[in-house]
């Protein structure tokens, strides 16, 4: 049973929900200038290369990623300018939302610095699984279906850093509880905010609808999140694929989803390394 103090926690926490008063994160300045960027054709790659720049743990990263396994066989790159080069526009406009939720998913509740902890790591475990299956689907982009991967559970986010911010230690199950409760409006909400398309949108309440009916026989990116937040290494095994209708507008066959880390393992550690370069 929480106490007087946590009860009024969850009470003004409700209530900013409900009154849609929560503040939500807001994207650095240099991500949203980055973002806007791509999204305008007759910008100069130089302008681009210039503000990135500015940036250095972004750089970094870049360089970092351009280098991994994955291009073991091309020569190595020390600038921004050659990194974007190799990557691609696309990879860069992950590689920035990655680096800042990295810097948003910061906490100094110990409950609340270890679930955000754990959203991490599940999170770019999606992800890496999104980009790999997404990857053999032709009408699919495997990094849009990384970035889906990325943010399936943002609601969480807000959530944390509103309770971290009030210094007000919950108690793991009362957060739980409210995570399961609110992520899904609350990442909606947020992601609108950050202006993402609809189709990144519509996978934060979508992806946990196992037995979705679609329109179309062509799989979403939220029947990717859907399938890839199913394959964790542990319960992969235990899960009834034949009934996840996701699973069977990505065209992969239960047998396959049962065993997907035996036969994929090396090529899934592969992506990871690539996506997330140490």
């Amino acid at each position: 049973m929480p106490n007087t103090g946590n009860s009024s926690v969850v009470s003004q926490l409700f209530l900013a929900i409900e009154n849609g008063q929560m503040l939500l994160p807001t994207l650095p300045d240099v991500a949203i200038k980055i973002q806007q960027m791509l999204d305008d054709m007759d910008i100069p790659v130089t302008d681009i290369v210039s503000a990135i720049s500015r940036d250095p743990v972004i750089v970094a990263q870049l360089i970092r990623a351009a280098n991994s396994a994955l291009y073991a066989d091309k020569p190595r790159v020390d600038n921004a300018r050659d990194a974007i080069s190799r990557l691609g526009f696309r990879a860069l406009r992950n590689q920035v939302m990655t680096i800042t939720m990295a810097r948003l998913s910061k906490a100094e509740l110990p409950a609340v610095k270890a679930l955000l902890n754990n959203l991490w790591e599940h999170s770019r475990e999606v992800a890496t699984l999104s980009y790999f299956i997404a990857d053999s689907q032709k009408h699919l982009n495997a990094d849009q279906a990384m970035l889906a991967g990325l943010i399936h559970d943002i609601g969480t986010l807000p959530l944390c850093i509103y309770v971290d911010k009030m210094n007000s230690d919950l108690g793991g199950d009362i957060l739980d509880e409210l995570i399961l409760r609110y992520r899904s409006t609350i990442g909606e909400k947020l992601l609108q905010t950050w202006g993402f398309p609809e189709e990144l949108v519509e996978v934060i309440p979508e992806h946990e609808n196992l037995q979705r009916i679609t329109n179309s026989h062509l799989a979403s990116y939220a029947d990717v999140v859907t399938v890839a937040n199913l394959l964790n290494r542990v319960t992969a095994k235990s899960v009834p694929w034949e009934n996840i209708t996701a699973r069977q507008r990505l065209h992969l066959s239960p047998e396959i989803c049962l065993n997907f880390h035996d036969r994929f393992g090396n090529e899934i550690l592969t992506v990871h390394e690539k996506l997330f370069p140490n």
